[in-house]
Formats: structure tokens, C-alpha cells, sequence
């Protein structure tokens, strides 16, 4: 039943826009494993983390603040981006539904969190993609991005089972002499909420 809320709110927050049934579709693809996924190369494997390197590129983005993601209405912001991709942007294009998503994690002193969560643009769309008609939604040029992480499955429903996540890979990087801060982080996820077996959730904690 869970999914097929979720389609049902996709429908009624976006409309009949053109591309939103694509997405939709897309989004039964990651599924099963057919969705295109950000270019990365394999620097190094342990037996608890590994480290890649993500290539400069494009990605569609928006950011909320609040004292946990919960409160930062993490939902907003996907929608947003859903849009985005769906058709709201100044050429009305429909862009393919991509993997992961991320979700930027900066901790802030006054309690206050900042979220900035994006979608990875596809390649057919990374040389010129269209501009936001949401003035709350911006292209990021993210710069080249070596991370430490490991996969994990289940949901990620709430901040605490990230900040869980995070402290246990932060423990195995520590062991091996290097030290990460708990301030600021990326949450990645891969899987559509109706894929319910085999699911890829990863911490994501920038290398110095």
C-alpha cells in the first residue's frame, strides 16, 4: 500500500504534466536496477568502508533549514526536485529520474540544520539543463568529491537512524587512523519506496 500512496501523491501534487508518468516509471526501474547512476571511480575497498571519487558534475538541488529533517520538510524538498524533472523548468522538459539521492547534512550551532537534498542530472542533460521555474530549486556545478562509505539496507526513515549509520562508519574510519566530523555529511539513498528487498542507503563523509 505504501507505494501506491506514493503514486497517488505524485499525481495530485504534480498533475498531468508531460514527463511525470516517465518518472513515475523511472521510478519502478530503480526497482530493478535500470536507473542511470552518477559516474564514480572505485579508489580503494576495506572489509568495513570504501572510498570513491565522484567526477565534477551537474545537479539539480534545494535546501530547507530546521532543528531535524523531519521539521526540514524533507518530503518538500523532493517534491521540488520531482517537479523539477517532471516538466517545471523553462524549456518544460521531462528529464529522466536518476540515482542516488543526496541529501547534505551541515549541523548548525544554534540548533538550526541546514538540508540541501539533489538529484544527479543525467548525461543527455549535464551539458545544458534547463533552468528551475522555482526560484527555490538551483543548479549545483558540484565539484570533484572523494567520499568514505559503505552500504547499508532497510529504511532510512528518520535523522536518527542516519546519525546511527554515520557514528558506526565514523568508528571504522577512526580505527584505521582517519577522523571524519559528525557536523557535516551526505545521506544518500538509491531505491524508490516501493522497492522493499535489497535496498542501498549509504553515509557519505568527505575525504580531507
Amino acid at each position: 500500500m505504501k507505494g501506491v500512496e506514493v503514486l497517488v501523491t505524485l499525481l495530485l501534487v504534480t498533475g498531468a504534466r508531460a514527463g511525470v508518468w516517465d518518472n513515475i516509471v523511472a521510478g519502478f526501474n530503480s526497482a530493478f536496477g535500470n536507473t542511470e547512476e552518477a559516474p564514480y571511480t572505485l579508489i580503494k575497498t576495506t572489509e568495513n568502508y570504501v572510498e570513491r571519487l565522484y567526477p565534477a558534475k551537474k545537479w539539480v538541488c534545494t535546501t530547507a533549514t530546521g532543528p531535524t529533517k523531519e521539521e526540514a520538510e524533507e518530503t518538500s524538498m523532493f517534491m521540488k526536485l520531482f517537479r523539477y524533472i517532471s516538466g517545471q523548468n523553462e524549456r518544460s522538459e521531462s528529464i529522466p529520474m536518476t540515482v542516488p539521492v543526496t541529501t547534505e547534512y551541515t549541523h548548525g550551532d544554534s540548533g538550526t540544520n541546514t538540508y540541501t537534498m539533489c538529484f544527479f542530472i543525467g548525461e543527455d542533460h549535464q551539458a545544458d539543463p534547463p533552468k528551475p521555474e522555482d526560484e527555490t530549486v538551483f543548479i549545483e556545478d558540484r565539484p570533484a568529491l572523494t567520499i568514505y562509505t559503505r552500504t547499508v539496507g532497510g529504511y532510512m526513515r528518520t535523522e536518527s537512524r542516519w546519525m546511527d549509520e554515520a557514528a558506526r562508519l565514523a568508528g571504522f574510519l577512526q580505527d584505521e587512523g582517519t577522523s571524519v566530523s559528525l557536523n557535516h555529511m551526505y545521506w544518500v539513498g538509491y531505491d524508490a519506496p516501493f522497492k522493499f528487498w535489497n535496498r542501498r542507503n549509504e553515509v557519505w563523509f568527505r575525504a580531507n
